[in-house]
């Protein structure tokens, strides 16, 4: 991935299935006792036709599973537009589109940052966020939107405040259709994108799902924020790593509308996840499952390559890949559902370590330096991050404590909706 360019969310939506015999209990318990939330697309499709032709087949929710009947056909609708990260459809070093490639250029050699050009722009609010939204012409705006946005935004300072500097512009279209006819990078797949570049979040208003809308802005406003904690504009550092910046991304996603979470946390308690056959934790018995459907995780060292995430792609495993970024990050940094998470302190060091660099050495132990004669730094590694942060001695060491603690929680979780 390159900071340079847009980020693309794909839409679409995700079955588990369930014998509704066997789960009746279950799945009313799950429903009172957890706020409808929306869910996240995660969808293997690369290119738009397929998307499209997927989304037409796969109208559900990863959630079905615990959605009583008269609420599934409003879970789908919210999750054929929440439950998105990726695709992510860049080209090297230029963003797409000749208005975009003005304004970049306009908006460099001005002291004033350019709005996006042939919209009339209303300022909702300063400050940190900086809200506009396009002045109406049709409809209704969401009420009190600035404020909504504002509450996100502190929702996600509660939880990652190290990472928050700097501030954010957003810019909210009255509409899709007027989204994507002045925005020459989105297409009609598209819900809305970041430029880390330009610190822009760009969307448009949903009136009648405010709760997806906001949940999606909270998504990419922890998108922005990461990016540029790890790669500021113009310092040429590496982007941050993917299983990381996603799962944080649908963490704090899912517990935009509920602090306890949503329709991601559900699916921790209710899937069926089980470790690959390589890893450390391969003989661990899991408790009793709730569903037919199982989700296979891949090897956490593999995992975590730059690659993982375009192999699950070309397997068709992305929907398995997001729900193993969002379990690992929400393991490492808030185990348990509740408003300030247990771990943040670790967190918060291991961030700060996997941005951090260090000396680069070669096989003997001797400092290596480039051809003008300066000391070659590489970040922190995934390895002596974790040791630092959490005491983990290596990546199975962490990856066994996962699935530990996974099996544990869930056996807890699901006998107190049994009971």
């Amino acid at each position: 991935m390159r900071k340079s360019l847009f980020l693309f969310f794909v839409l679409s939506a995700v079955f588990v299935y369930a014998e509704p015999t066997e789960q009746e209990n279950l799945i009313n318990k799950i429903h009172k006792t957890q706020e409808q939330q929306s869910a996240v697309i995660k969808e293997k499709a690369l290119d738009k036709e397929e998307v499209l032709a997927a989304s037409k087949e796969t109208q559900g929710s990863i959630s079905k599973i615990i959605v009583p009947n008269n609420l599934q056909k409003q879970e789908t609708e919210t999750a054929e537009q929440t439950r998105s990260q990726k695709q992510e459809l860049k080209q090297p070093q230029k963003p797409s589109g000749e208005v975009k490639k003005e304004v970049a250029k306009e908006e460099k050699q001005s002291s004033k940052p350019i709005d996006p050009p042939g919209v009339d722009w209303i300022n909702l609010s300063s400050g940190k966020l900086k809200v506009k939204m396009q002045r109406r012409t049709q409809g209704i705006s969401t009420p009190n939107l600035s404020m909504k946005f504002n509450n996100v935004y502190q929702s996600l300072f509660r939880n990652i405040p190290w990472l928050m500097g700097g501030s954010a512009r957003v810019y909210v279209y009255q509409n899709r259709k007027d989204f994507l006819a002045h925005e020459p990078v989105a297409s009609d797949w598209s819900g809305a994108f970041f430029s880390p570049e330009n610190n822009r979040i760009v969307m448009y208003d949903e009136p009648g799902n405010v709760s997806k809308m906001l949940s999606q802005f909270e998504h990419e406003l922890t998108h922005l924020f990461v990016e540029n904690f790890f790669c500021p504009p113009g310092s040429n550092k590496p982007e941050p790593p993917v299983w990381l910046n996603e799962g944080l991304a649908v963490n704090m996603e899912d517990i935009t509308n509920n602090t306890s979470g949503g329709v991601w946390a559900r699916d921790l308690v209710v899937m069926n996840l089980v470790p690959s056959a390589k890893s450390p934790a391969a003989s661990l018995r899991p408790p009793q499952p709730v569903s037919r459907a199982t989700t296979g995780f891949i090897k956490f060292s593999d995992f975590v390559k730059k690659d993982s995430y375009d192999s699950a792609v070309a397997a068709g495993k992305v929907e398995d890949w997001y729900m193993q970024a969002y379990s690992m990050v929400r393991f490492l940094f808030k185990p348990y559902n509740n408003q300030y998470p247990e771990k943040r302190i670790q967190f918060e060091q291991l961030t700060k370590l996997l941005n951090s660099y260090q000396n680069k050495k070669d096989d003997k132990g001797r400092l290596l330096k480039d051809k003008d004669g300066k000391q070659v730094k590489v970040r922190t590694s995934l390895t002596q991050a974790l040791k630092q942060a959490y005491g983990y001695n290596s990546i199975d060491d962490f990856e066994l404590k996962f699935w530990q603690w996974l099996y544990d929680y869930q056996k807890e979780q699901r006998d107190k909706l049994n009971n």
